[in-house]
């Protein structure tokens, strides 16, 4: 982990958030946290069928605090995204009441910008990449979160189309 003295808190707020989906499960996916640190993802979630996809967890201790997402684009480390095993990264708020997804695949289809990151080294320099294809949800919304995930394993969709709601057919005749 890039920021040691967040280590602690990290772990706290992801297991938080599991026990959280976890309690409010259908049982169609489940998500567990890594029990051996491996220095590379977060967790699994795995979907009925046996198919399970990998995540990153991270909890942001600045500029995002309260219900509102305050940026048009969600931003991750070029050196998360390289590791090809993640499909999801979850971002939560300091008060952790609303939190964040987006697709491994949605940033890398994005530019890298290098920027200075925030991180215990004062003086890192690093290359993120930003998307709009994300969806912020409330604690309280772990079950439209939970419909995306399901969404994505059904259509085999992780990137940003397992956002979409679907369409009425008779809607597609009008249009």
């Amino acid at each position: 982990m890039y920021r040691p003295s967040k280590y602690k808190e990290h772990n706290y707020s992801l297991e938080r958030f599991v026990k959280l989906v976890n309690s409010k499960n259908n049982f169609r996916i489940k998500m567990s946290l890594r029990k051996n640190e491996n220095f590379r993802d977060d967790g699994v979630i795995t979907f009925e069928d046996g198919n399970s996809i990998i995540f990153d967890w991270e909890k942001r201790d600045a500029h995002w605090t309260g219900d509102r997402f305050p940026f048009s684009e969600l931003g991750q480390f070029e050196r998360k995204l390289q590791k090809q095993e993640i499909k999801l990264s979850i971002q939560c708020n300091k008060e952790e009441k609303t939190f964040a997804i987006g697709w491994h695949e949605d940033w890398l289809k994005e530019n890298k910008i290098r920027r200075n990151l925030a991180t215990n080294n004062v003086d890192e320099s690093g290359v993120v990449r930003y998307t709009s294809k994300f969806k912020v949800y409330s604690y309280d919304e772990i079950d439209k979160f939970m419909d995306v995930i399901i969404k994505a394993f059904k259509k085999s969709a992780f990137n940003y189309r397992s956002f979409e709601k679907p369409r009425l057919w008779f809607l597609s005749i009008l249009y």
